[in-house]
């Protein structure tokens, strides 16, 4: 397949799923990033910090994702294999953030079919992210 047509293929795969978990997850990264920093009567110091962290660690990796999105969509492959190290760790920020709230869905699954809902808040990135490793790891045509 070439670069052109892989190109389209990722902005289809960015537009479905990506868009859905940036939507989910950084919403709930925002709100968590809120409530921690800004409305701190809530929660304890260490509650606090761990939530404030990781909606942090949630947006961080929206921002990695969107910039390596960019670069690959605007120049191929040879943008994401120029783009900076800190767009890559973003990346790995953000998915190590959606990983806790699988579990969470899973948990919640057994109690009410509402937890599976928390699987569009932030996992549905992973597939145009893993996307993006894969295209920067093969040799172009």
């Amino acid at each position: 397949m070439d670069e052109g047509r892989q190109r389209r293929t990722y902005a289809v795969l960015a537009l479905v799923t990506g868009i859905l978990g940036m939507a989910g997850g950084g919403t709930l990264a925002v709100i968590g990033v809120w409530v921690a920093f800004v409305e701190p009567a809530y929660l304890d110091r260490a509650s606090r910090l761990l939530l404030g962290g990781w909606g942090a660690a949630g947006l961080i990796g929206i921002a990695g994702w969107l910039w390596l999105s960019g670069c690959y969509l605007r120049h191929g492959r040879d943008g994401l294999r120029a783009s900076g190290r800190w767009a890559w760790a973003a990346l790995w920020l953000g998915m190590l953030a959606s990983v806790p709230v699988v579990g969470m869905a899973v948990w919640h699954a057994t109690e009410s079919p509402l937890g599976l809902v928390l699987l569009l808040a932030g996992p549905p990135m992973a597939f145009p992210a893993v996307r993006l490793v894969q295209l920067r790891r093969t040799r172009g045509s």
